[in-house]
């Protein structure tokens, strides 16, 4: 004895899924028409700079063109050194010594 269903289909889910589908791709459409411009081309992104921005960004350009050692300094002390005047400050050198240990 076979029994028989009527009635009963999974044709309403298709249709369902694909209506679906089609107003998904609808609304996508939709939503790249509203990005174009009147000249038919895409928007373009911007971004500015508030000052603090653009005045850390002109000091970032500033530091990075100056010379990673000062060779006027190393001149002196070098001519120090050789002449024999160059002073240490011990106590100064001790004292940043325990500063930098107290680091680690």
């Amino acid at each position: 004895m076979a029994i028989q269903f009527t009635g009963l289909s999974n044709q309403g889910a298709v249709n369902k899924n694909e209506r679906l589908q089609q107003e998904s791709l609808s609304n996508k459409t939709a939503t790249k028409q509203s990005s174009v411009q009147n000249s038919g081309s895409l928007a373009e992104d911007t971004v500015k700079l508030s000052g603090t921005a653009q005045t850390l960004q002109n000091q970032q350009t500033r530091i990075s063109e100056l010379p990673d050692v000062d060779m006027d300094k190393v001149e002196q002390i070098k001519n120090a050194i050789a002449a024999g005047e160059y002073k240490i400050d011990t106590q100064k050198l001790a004292s940043n010594m325990s500063s930098m240990d107290s680091l680690f």
